[in-house]
């Protein structure tokens, strides 16, 4: 099952000195891994990062300066193609407007225009994140410069520019996985053989309940043995607790003997089959002396997601 998150990206305008953060001032549980990518001014100069991640509901991007360099203005595309030239960032949706050099600021991504669907693990997005970056020394700007995240494109015809790609990541707080755990259960009673093969059949009597053991020693429910009627026994298994019927086909299996078996038995090859589901199945089968009483059962645990 996968999780869906839908992307609507709206900028927070809340500008101010020193580091933009959004208007909370909450930091954001992410899913997955925040992605960092380097912000480059002049076409080679490091002067940074852009780190893009996400929760349920926004995304985030951060744009960070190191050394002296800040931040004049930044803005932002986000989309759902590959950008194949500079945009024009004047026209950007998202933009800061003139942030007085701080040296981090933050787009959060929240629910309303962004206009296509983003499937987590699977759409990828493109951003092409831009910043207008000084170069401040002993309070003077010494230098100016053109700054993008990610990779950089300096094609033979137009302006250099960088792009960043970002798959959307699944989110699993809230909506934990889980994996059946199967495991193989005999009706109590003898078994078929003394060594290896642990399979118990039962001998019959109206009116009986027995218990329905899993992996040989865990109770996990009851098989119950009607009375004889017009020549047919209704076996009904009823499980206990978390326990429930595998979710496959044929998932009780009944042999009936008129003497006591021996050998290991192949409930495959077992004449009495139904598919169970839940946690109670009943099903008649013809009057004998011994029946073999299979069923495939399991219960749903908690596991970490992928």
């Amino acid at each position: 099952m996968k999780n869906r998150v839908i992307l609507v990206l709206g900028l927070v305008l809340v500008l101010g000195l020193g580091t933009f953060t959004s208007a909370s001032a909450v930091e954001p549980t992410i899913c997955g891994e925040a992605q960092v990518s380097t912000l480059w001014a002049g076409k080679t100069i490091n002067v940074g990062t852009v780190t893009v991640s996400n929760d349920e509901d926004n995304l985030y991007v951060t744009y960070e300066t190191t050394g002296d360099w800040r931040l004049e203005e930044v803005q932002l595309y986000v989309l759902d193609d590959e950008p194949t030239e500079r945009l024009i960032p004047g026209q950007a949706p998202y933009k800061s407007g003139n942030i007085s050099y701080v040296t981090s600021y933050t787009f959060v991504v929240p629910f309303d225009g962004l206009g296509f669907e983003a499937v987590c693990d699977e759409t990828m997005l493109w951003l092409q994140a831009h910043a207008a970056v000084v170069k401040i020394v002993d309070g003077v700007v010494v230098q100016s410069e053109t700054a993008y995240g990610g990779d950089i494109t300096d094609p033979s015809n137009g302006s250099w520019y960088g792009n960043i790609t970002y798959v959307v990541q699944c989110c699993n707080g809230g909506e934990p996985c889980y994996e059946f755990m199967d495991e193989t259960a005999w009706a109590a009673g003898t078994r078929y053989v003394s060594r290896g093969n642990w399979a118990t059949y039962t001998p019959y009597m109206a009116n009986s309940t027995v218990t329905l053991y899993a992996g040989q020693t865990m109770n996990v429910g009851t098989v119950h043995f009607s009375a004889v009627v017009n020549g047919e026994v209704t076996i009904t298994i009823n499980l206990t607790g978390d326990w429930e019927f595998a979710p496959v086909d044929e998932n009780v299996k009944i042999q009936d003997y008129a003497t006591a078996p021996s050998g290991n038995p192949s409930p495959g090859l077992f004449a009495w089959k139904g598919t169970a589901d839940g946690r109670s199945f009943s099903i008649e089968v013809p009057e004998n002396i011994f029946y073999g009483v299979h069923a495939d059962v399991g219960y749903w645990a908690e596991v970490p997601c992928e």
